[in-house]
């Protein structure tokens, strides 16, 4: 039984009597065996054309397409345009398959010929949606295949041809993905590697060579480009030397390794990074400096190389975010330290953001804020106490390696927890091996670390600390009518003159959470009938109990 299609503006319309007589299609290109991806940006009209080509044997036995269905929180099919499907005979139709599972599957209405094409086109995304979905301008495009490649599904690995045509953008325009440099790269890989990956185009930078890792940059951002490379590659070498080397299993096995870098105008403090098989992409604001929190960021990323990404922990069928993320948090500081690339001070600023104050510290596309806490928790009170018990000699680097070991041997990626347990019980004893599961499969209790859990030279102290604070329950202002309750006596807010009860005409409430804010919050109230505008700083000086650096610790 033929499927209804997925229909474009070229389709013939569904009422018999208006039908006209369909359009005769173009050729088909003539293309090499394997799966072709080509992407041609319009920035004119803010879209971004796509083609997909399947050619060979392999195009006979496709069945379905797919596309992410919410990959760092983005539906991928929802910036698609006018999709077509077709092979030499003719348009195919295609069925949306009723599976909710973590792809949006489109079932084909019948077997293609020896070639399979898809087109459609990709609206860009607005500037405030996650940098990871397709965003295009005048002078540039970048995005990750998951939100916006609908590809045929199969399992084996294929020749591939990235075709990238940047002549509409900016002059000295060119193309770069995790599977190369230039505008059209040829390799090896599996539709699921191809969503993987990112896709830049526009005026770009390579640094290094694909043998040490090159480092292709994207924009103009306000740190030293070679240094930036230095930096990343130093922390990549230390996690190389910690876990033995490239991960022999996992999706980033074949081929080079890339840093793909995207140094963004407005995106301001904040960043996106994710590891994508071949490479990773880092997404910046350009005018950041590539401080200790972004240093700390890219080595997060690349420890998924190991952790989430040669080895992944499951229990029933799903992924322990715990372990790939919060074990990844873990490492990230302890490498970047190690190796110099942050000082004491910095260490500790990140205890305190992914430790204590989980809720302003993570991405928004975070999978689980909680299991990134938990995990990082979890990991450092199991290093401490290994450390412990073996006066120094083991740590929970040995725990990983073997963990990154069996998953290679056993030339599989997933592994229960139960394979955690087991080294746990052997170093620590059979209740700490049973204690894993209860607390961290089953989320019971709570996760305590000692004030040397980081070692001599970190404590918990208590100090005079300028923290965010609103000054009243934020939660007033979305109320009908707005008006201000819950007012701290003495706070910035009821300085600067914001009284219990007073009506909010309008109010701006600056994103960043911390407690060196520059923003101010600016809310107007009404006053005599008109309205009175009060701007302050949302920050206050408070003693708290601190993740810190001893002194004389420095070196």
């Amino acid at each position: 039984m033929a499927l209804p299609a997925c229909r474009d503006s070229s389709s013939a319309p569904a009422d018999p009597a208006a039908a006209r007589p369909a359009e005769p299609l173009p050729p088909l290109p003539a293309l090499a065996d394997g799966l072709t991806v080509r992407l041609t940006p319009r920035p004119d009209r803010g879209v971004v054309d796509v083609e997909i080509h399947l050619v060979g044997p392999e195009a006979a036995r496709a069945k379905e397409l797919s596309i992410s269905r919410a990959w760092a929180g983005i539906d991928g099919m929802a910036a698609l345009r006018g999709v077509r499907v077709r092979d030499g005979e003719g348009v195919i139709a295609t069925q949306e398959s009723a599976d909710q599972g973590p792809e949006r599957i489109l079932v084909l209405g019948r077997a293609p010929t020896s070639h399979l094409a898809i087109t459609y086109r990709v609206a860009s995304a607005p500037r405030d949606v996650a940098r990871f979905a397709l965003h295009l301008d005048r002078e540039r495009l970048s995005g990750v295949g998951h939100t916006f490649l609908l590809l045929p599904r199969a399992n084996e690995p294929l020749p591939v041809h990235v075709q990238i045509r940047p002549g509409a953008l900016a002059p000295g325009a060119s193309g770069a993905s995790s599977f190369g440099v230039g505008d059209d790269v040829e390799a090896r890989a599996t539709p699921a590697e191809l969503a993987n990956a990112v896709y830049l185009a526009g005026r770009l930078r390579t640094f290094g060579s694909a043998e040490e890792h090159r480092l292709v940059l994207l924009g103009r951002p306000a740190f030293d480009a070679e240094a930036t490379h230095a930096t990343i590659t130093r922390a990549h070498a230390a996690l190389e030397r910690l876990f033995g080397g490239a991960p022999r299993s996992g999706p980033a096995t074949r081929g080079d390794f890339s840093y793909l870098l995207v140094a963004e105008p407005g995106l301001g403090k904040g960043h996106d990074g994710a590891l994508l098989g071949r490479s990773f992409g880092l997404w910046i604001g350009e005018d950041r400096p590539f401080d200790a929190a972004v240093t700390i960021a890219a080595a997060h990323e690349l420890a998924h190389r190991w952790i989430g990404g040669a080895v992944r922990l499951v229990e029933g069928g799903r992924e322990q975010v715990w372990f790939s993320e919060g074990f990844s948090v873990h490492y990230a500081r302890k490498i970047a330290l190690a190796e110099k690339l942050i000082g004491p001070r910095d260490f500790a600023a990140d205890l305190e953001r992914t430790l204590v104050n989980t809720a302003g510290a993570l991405p928004a596309h975070a999978r689980s804020r909680q299991d990134y806490q938990r995990g990082a928790r979890y990991a450092a009170a199991l290093d401490a106490a290994l450390r412990k018990a073996s006066r120094g000699k083991k740590s929970l680097d040995d725990l990983v390696r073997a963990l990154v070991d069996r998953a290679a041997a056993e030339n599989k990626v997933d592994l229960p927890v139960a394979a955690l347990g087991e080294l746990i019980a052997r170093e620590l004893g059979p209740a700490r091996g049973e204690e894993l599961d209860w607390v961290m499969v089953r989320g019971h209790g709570e996760i305590t670390l000692d004030g040397d859990a980081f070692g001599p030279c970190f404590h918990r102290a208590r100090t005079k600390s300028k923290v965010h604070e609103l000054g009243f329950d934020e939660a007033s202002l979305q109320k009908t009518p707005a008006m201000i309750r819950g007012l701290v006596p003495g706070s910035a807010a009821a300085r600067a003159g914001l009284e219990e009860g007073a009506f909010v005409l309008s109010s701006k409430v600056p994103a960043e959470r911390d407690g060196d804010a520059d923003e101010p919050v600016e809310i107007v109230v009404a006053d005599r009938g008109g309205g009175r505008k009060i701007r302050f700083l949302p920050v206050a000086e408070r003693e708290v109990l601190r993740w810190a650096e001893k002194p004389r610790c420095r070196d």
